[in-house]
């Protein structure tokens, strides 16, 4: 089955969210409005569908076939441990263009994890998740965590995750990227370099013995594991229709008959789940939110930490793709007038998440306070700036709700504890979503690792800043 990349046209807003109940393989953060009469999104899509958009009168623009992405990035996976077993404590060069020959898989982030906490174990401590997967995997985190005259208790945490959605692979990279980075400088008193951002050994030490970094590269294992099983398949000759497991989304969800459907991980948290904004309850469905809030095993770990490490107060997600740069809410557009209008009010039930020309479309927005708001946008465009450094690119920065809403994220679901429950810490949500494919070749996919870890390096420090002229507020 052919498969192709476009860019879709609407007419109207209307028009665009009305993709939505084709099924569509829509990237709803790549939405954007350009006039009053046309809005965008990318998409991938099969031919059937491509004269399907055509006859309902929408316009396609920018089409490439990607069928034989699958095929092209199957040759970029490494699969080789030897070239990790390699790695000595005193090697200071410890970078993508040195560690990696190509994107890492389920196996080998795993390793490389414990190589880590092997090789730094007064640093880095393994966190084993409790919950196992759909299909019986167990799930690694690490702590990085240097002991200093700061007490543990006054210490802030920041989380990093990777690869919720299986297709995702460079999130993995880059979130073991920053980790190794970080106290591979420490050791050895070395400065990090990413291309044209430089952070100088007296920010990495202040980093370090400030805050207390939790990385969770790999959310979803068992779904990556599939994308990247096409490399079985691809023994036998490239073949489009075997292609179609490089393209999977979600987890490896059974349903009741016993057939897998996968969840997406990023619509089954407890935030405004029982809405369905930006979600279905169709288990074919990309956005499937699950049978119900938390039933995922990968979502019940990222929870667990969130309950267990109480310190953390800042979380990172990363995904592809988009170069943007999100922050909260994901559900509505933000307002900070009317405290009124928040996620817990009963009485805007059926309000939240409305678009276009739906009478009661302005009747809603989310309300942030003027002091988160503009704590995330000042944090994202840090982060963005330290990205530019590198090589000139740029992210935009904006709220999670775009043009598409959502409910049931990692992100807004992490913001919202607090609210829900006082006694429980405010935890400040960000959204990385990289790049312009969701597996980038990897010559490319090395340089975007330079640009999200300057980003994120560049976020810690900032937390460090925070820290000593604010508290953060609880």
């Amino acid at each position: 089955m052919n498969r192709f990349e476009v860019t879709i046209h609407a007419s109207s807003l209307d028009m665009l969210h009305k993709l939505e109940e084709a099924n569509l393989d829509i990237n709803r953060p790549t939405a954007e409005q350009h006039s009053e009469t046309d809005y965008t999104v990318r998409a991938l899509v099969t031919e059937e569908q491509l004269n399907e958009l055509k006859q309902r009168g929408y316009t396609v623009t920018d089409q490439s076939d990607v069928s034989r992405i699958p095929f092209e990035r199957i040759q970029e996976l490494t699969g080789m441990g030897d070239r990790i077993d390699g790695i000595k404590a005193n090697e200071v060069e410890w970078t993508a263009d040195t560690v990696r020959d190509g994107y890492l898989t389920v196996a080998e982030i795993e390793q490389e994890l414990r190589q880590t906490a092997r090789l730094f174990p007064n640093w880095v401590k393994l966190i084993e998740l409790p919950f196992g997967t759909r299909e019986g995997r167990s799930c690694l985190a690490a702590k990085l965590s240097v002991n200093s005259r700061n007490s543990s208790g006054e210490r802030i945490g920041i989380l990093l995750t990777g690869n919720v959605h299986a297709r995702e692979w460079g999130g993995s990279d880059i979130t073991l990227n920053v980790l190794k980075q970080l106290v591979q400088a420490y050791d050895s008193r070395q400065a990090i370099a990413y291309g044209g951002k430089n952070f100088a050994f007296e920010q990495i030490r202040r980093i370090l013995e400030n805050i207390d970094l939790y990385v969770f590269p790999e959310v979803n294992p068992d779904g990556k594991i599939y994308s990247q099983s096409f490399a079985e398949e691809n023994e036998r000759g490239f073949d489009s229709n075997s292609g179609e497991k490089f393209w999977w989304r979600k987890n490896r969800y059974r349903n009741q008959q016993g057939t897998v459907v996968g969840v997406d991980v990023n619509r089954n948290f407890d935030f405004l789940w029982e809405s369905g904004i930006g979600a279905s309850t169709d288990e074919k469905s990309l956005v499937y939110r699950g049978p119900s809030p938390a039933s995922e095993p990968e979502t019940q770990n990222i929870i667990h930490l969130l309950d267990t490490d109480t310190n953390i107060r800042f979380y990172l997600d990363i995904h592809s793709y988009g170069e943007l740069i999100l922050y909260n809410w994901g559900d509505d557009e933000n307002q900070s007038l009317d405290k009124d209008k928040n996620f817990q009010n009963k009485r805007f039930n059926g309000m939240r998440g409305l678009f276009g020309s739906i009478p009661e479309r302005n009747l809603y927005e989310e309300y942030i306070s003027p002091d988160d708001e503009r704590l995330e946008i000042s944090l994202a465009n840090r982060m963005n700036q330290a990205l530019q450094a590198v090589r000139g690119k740029s992210y935009k920065v904006k709220p999670g709700s775009g043009l598409y809403y959502t409910s049931g994220t990692t992100t807004d679901y992490a913001y919202s504890r607090h609210l829900v429950d006082p006694s429980k810490p405010k935890i400040y949500g960000f959204t990385f979503e990289f790049g312009r494919q969701f597996v980038p070749p990897y010559e490319e996919m090395k340089l975007i690792i330079a640009d999200v870890s300057a980003a994120i390096t560049e976020f810690c420090y900032a937390v460090t800043e925070l820290k000593v002229r604010e508290p953060v507020r609880s």
